[in-house]
């Protein structure tokens, strides 16, 4: 058994949300039909093909992220995978590629052939379509880890829930102040490029609190919600410090703004 075996018995009993994808895609596609002027048929098929097919792939990474593995441990099916000559990595790696690939083909079935029959393709660079894929294939993997990382955590019913409930408390009262004082020096643009690298380093220690689920929780639903709320209150206090140490060394080197310069206060 390998990484794809996992994947393709993931997919097994989760093919009924290509069924809702296919019926999104002939709703956008009528749509055209009951639209007088053929510009604006065009263009709202375009919206509601982009729409319905990041919406739809974001749902179902998030509802699949959500019973990707605790689903499994509730029902005692996790140890099916665990008796297989199998590295966790595999398993959990294998896991992530079908909930990936399932969102990805239930978005492009339910938003492509819109977009396709729009004429939209004609319009759009290449690099803009792959631009897109990739934001909506990146919102998909932040949300299958994240709902991953938090059913564990509401299913196991321990009161590990209390260290988590402070680390995301303290996490994002951390981020916020941060942001209030680059705010506060009008650096927009290094407050966005600290969200990304705070996105960034979090959905990394998502990744790797999923796999020490998987890896040292095994089939122990309690002992896995451990591994997560530890591995996670430690990213969260990595991440706070760098962000800190970004933010000081912006405010240290940026050059002062002046009050007259800021909008709506300018001298007469």
């Amino acid at each position: 058994m390998s990484i794809l075996a996992v994947t393709r018995r993931e997919w097994t009993g989760r093919r009924n949300v290509l069924l809702l994808a296919a019926g999104l895609s002939v709703i956008s596609i009528l749509s055209m039909y009951f639209e007088a002027d053929p510009k604006v048929a065009h263009e709202k098929a375009t919206f509601m093909g982009i729409f319905a097919g990041t919406a739809l792939a974001w749902v179902v990474a998030l509802l699949y992220g959500a019973t990707m593995v605790s689903r499994d441990l509730e029902e005692r099916r996790f140890g099916f995978f665990l008796n297989q000559p199998l590295h966790a990595a595999q398993i959990f790696l294998g896991k992530v590629l079908a909930g990936l690939g399932l969102a990805l083909l239930a978005g492009l079935l339910a938003g492509l052939p819109s977009v396709l029959l729009s004429g939209l393709w004609r319009q759009v660079a290449l690099k803009d379509l792959g631009a897109i894929v990739g934001v909506g294939l990146a919102g998909c993997l932040v949300l299958l880890l994240l709902f991953h990382a938090v059913s564990i955590q509401v299913r196991s019913r321990s009161l590990w829930l209390l260290l988590d409930l402070v680390a995301w408390t303290a996490f994002f009262a951390g981020v916020r102040w941060l942001s209030l004082r680059l705010m506060g020096a009008w650096a927009f643009q290094d407050m966005v490029h600290l969200w990304l690298g705070l996105l960034a380093g979090g959905t990394l220690g998502l990744g790797i609190a999923g796999y020490l689920q998987v890896a040292e929780g095994r089939a122990d639903l309690q002992r896995g919600h451990r591994w997560v709320s530890i591995t996670l209150a430690l990213t969260a206090g990595l991440l706070l410090l760098a962000g800190w140490v970004d933010t000081a060394w912006v405010l240290k080197h940026r050059p002062p703004v002046a009050w007259t310069s800021q909008p709506g206060n300018r001298s007469r």
